[in-house]
């Protein structure tokens, strides 16, 4: 069950699917769907549907919440972002982190409960 923390509204500069993590835009009081291990990872979109470009977006910086794997992960595991903004395994320290988590992924798609750290 999600127990976010701090949560934020912001502006979507792109599309941010359900479940993603969400990273700095450049423009003001704007986030996007994050594609990077090197992304400034911010947070993870709370919203309950799909958020199109311009709309509103909340995100949650803290707390428990789900999101969408995007491969097979363990239980514990630091986590990152692939290209669609899914969380996989953090393969090096130097990566941004999302946090860990809280439950095991069995295959891309699945959505899990995680904890924010960021790192």
């Amino acid at each position: 069950m999600s127990n976010a923390g701090l949560v934020k509204t912001f502006i979507a500069a792109t599309a941010i699917p359900r479940f993603t993590v969400v990273c700095t835009s450049a423009g003001d009081n704007q986030v996007e769907m994050a594609n990077a291990v090197t992304d400034p990872l911010i947070g993870v979109s709370v919203e309950p549907a799909d958020v199109p470009v311009g709309a509103r977006v909340d995100v949650a910086f803290s707390g428990i919440v789900e999101v969408k794997a995007g491969a097979a992960i363990a239980k514990m595991a630091w986590l990152t972002v692939n290209a669609q903004g899914e969380v996989v395994t953090s393969g090096v320290e130097s990566d941004e982190r999302i946090g860990r988590a809280l439950q095991a992924a069995n295959a891309a798609g699945d959505i899990i409960e995680i904890e924010i750290i960021k790192q």
